[in-house]
């Protein structure tokens, strides 16, 4: 069943239950029992207030709100308030504070109060799913969908509208009516709610698609339409499988279609199937070595399952991490790392003759010609960690050319007893990493730059926020301390909001530009900061920040320890004067929100 999570979401299910039979067949409100405020009059007087009179300021969503929903009544802010409860339900990721308090703040301009006890208990705490940043930052947009549809449904008599709740597919057609060409995850997002028993937890489209594209050889006539043919690989997948528990962004399925990031057009582990050979490029402390690694192994896991069917693979699942950790290899380059560590080289041997010895790339070939059928074409990916560290065209030698040409041999410089000739396998995949920092794109060969596909990695939000709480998890796990990261994840929003601020100063500064942006793991050290102010302050409500926005002692330390003696280091050719006014500037940024 598709509503099997890992959070406690029946109260979730329970008040989208409500929603349905009160809200949209009848006209009652979620909040103010009794009220009639999703009657057809009421969503077009919303309408008129919010999405006929757009506002592209550059205000906050809450002062953009307030000021739409002023010339309309009670009721229609009431509407507006029962909207963003159906908004959140979904989401986890954004706090319960946050939820409830952005629900009585709207309700406050009209001089309403909210009480939310009369709500299923806990429908607001942590969600089903979290849908990303684009999310949030798209929030007038999905809220105005909600809206849309709602006023569609309502065109119809509450007969009529019984008929459509009741019928997944008629109902995925009036929201798809009301979607047009357009793409709101709130789309997604309602069919789970109302029919989690045929529509995946799943609120990215982008998501479905590589779910369909990885599994889509496990059926035989598979549905046209891509929510239909995930609720088949379910089915299947269940009759394979013992745990009935399935869940898409759950292991053993998780690792085998999930990948970083799924909004480009087209994909890092798409692309490494195409061109064999790819690069993350970007900042430092961006996570690059890590998405290569993590890409290696789901790359290798999808060839895995091809090659063996789901039954075989599902069912050894050790033997596939065995398997799949066997046949990625990391090199770590550097200024003296060359030829002869990569390709071959002279050494001294026994006795103290010189002679030619194989380097790692050669014997990983040679390796892999000499493979049995079984293995022969899984593929081995060699990850080149730091790349521009090194004189690439001089560590590759000969393998420069044959990565474009994968058809041919060449033979190796050098005198030996029987000449050697290289080849790359069909089979052999490159993954390569690189500091801006170190050395900038520009510098890169154009030879070298062709036999690559290339990503940009810089400061992700999403990213800052799934690494802070998986550290926040493991620090306190077995600690006398015990704080829920719920309690305090709307102040690490509100780092990962600055923290974006910080970088665009940072890439607009003269002296730096976009290749000195400070990545998302250094903004994650706040995490054992935090520790420390826990500890000696045990019972405070506010961590990072006070109620009136300024930084606490762990973004102070956060400052001082990680983040300044960084940036003075970046500066170190600027003049003291410049210098001194950017730090200024970068400080209020973190510190108090203002450049």
């Amino acid at each position: 069943m598709a509503r099997y999570s890992d959070f406690d979401t029946g109260s979730i299910y329970k008040i989208s239950e409500v929603w349905k039979q009160n809200c949209l067949i009848n006209d009652e409100s979620a909040l103010w029992p009794g009220s009639k405020v999703w009657s057809l009059d009421t969503l077009n007087r919303f309408k008129k207030c919010f999405i006929d009179n757009p506002d592209e300021s550059e205000d906050s969503f809450e002062e953009k709100f307030k000021r739409q929903l002023a010339t309309g009544d009670q009721e229609t802010t009431k509407l507006a308030c029962d909207i963003l409860l159906v908004y959140f339900l979904f989401t986890s990721g954004v706090g319960q504070a946050r939820k409830e308090g952005l629900i009585k703040e709207v309700a406050s301009w009209k001089g309403l109060a909210v009480d939310f006890e009369k709500l299923p208990k806990g429908c607001l705490a942590k969600g089903i799913g979290n849908p990303g940043l684009a999310y949030n930052t798209r929030r007038p947009f999905e809220i105005g969908f909600i809206a849309e549809f709602a006023i569609k449904l309502k065109n119809n008599p509450p007969e009529t509208r019984k008929i459509i709740l009741s019928n997944q597919i008629q109902f995925r057609e009036l929201l798809d009516d009301v979607m047009g060409e357009s793409r709101y995850q709130s789309r997604d997002i309602i069919l789970h709610l109302l029919f989690p028993d045929q529509y995946e937890r799943i609120a990215s489209r982008n998501h479905k698609e590589l779910i369909s594209e990885t599994f889509y050889e496990i059926l035989k006539d598979p549905p046209e339409d891509i929510d239909d043919r995930l609720y088949a690989i379910r089915i299947k997948l269940e009759s394979l499988l013992p745990n009935k528990h399935l869940d898409f962004y759950w292991p053993p399925l998780f690792e085998c279609w999930y990948e970083y990031d799924e909004t480009e057009a087209l994909s890092p582990i798409q692309a490494l199937g195409i061109k064999r050979q790819i690069v993350f490029f970007g900042p430092p402390g961006t996570g690059k070595t890590h998405e290569a690694k993590d890409l290696s192994k789901r790359f290798i896991r999808q060839s895995i399952l091809r090659k063996w069917g789901p039954n075989k693979y599902f069912n050894n699942n050790q033997n596939v991490e065995a398997l799949a950790d066997s046949r990625i290899v990391r090199i770590q380059f550097h200024p003296g790392y060359g030829y002869e560590d990569l390709i071959r080289g002279l050494q001294i041997g026994d006795g103290g003759k010189t002679e030619y010895r194989n380097g790692i790339l050669l014997n990983i070939i040679n390796s892999l010609n000499k493979e049995p059928t079984d293995y022969s074409d899984l593929p081995f990916v060699v990850i080149l960690d730091e790349m521009n560290r090194a004189d690439l065209s001089k560590v590759l030698g000969e393998c420069f050319s044959l990565l474009e040409d994968r058809g041919t041999s060449i033979q190796l410089a050098g005198q030996d007893k029987v000449p050697q000739e290289i080849k790359l396998p069909q089979n052999l995949y490159f993954i390569g990493t690189m500091n801006l920092i170190d050395q900038s794109l520009e510098q890169i060969d154009f030879a070298l730059r062709r036999r690559f596909l290339w990503f940009f990695r810089g400061f992700s939000p999403d990213d800052f926020i799934k690494v802070s709480e998986y550290r926040w998890i493991n620090l306190f796990k077995e600690k006398t301390i015990s704080k829920p990261w719920e309690k305090f994840k709307d102040e690490f929003d509100m780092l990962s909001v600055r923290a974006e601020k910080l970088n665009a100063l940072i890439a607009k500064e003269n002296y730096l530009g976009p290749q000195y942006q400070i990545g998302h793991t250094y903004f994650c050290d706040v995490v054992y900061f935090s520790q420390r102010s826990l500890s000696a302050k045990s019972g405070q409500s506010r961590l990072l920040f006070n109620a009136k926005g300024h930084a606490r002692e762990p973004i102070s330390a956060l400052w001082k320890y990680a983040l300044s003696p960084l940036i003075e280091q970046y500066l170190s050719g600027a003049e003291q004067t410049d210098r001194q006014n950017f730090m200024n500037r970068a400080r209020n940024v973190l510190i108090n929100g203002t450049d």
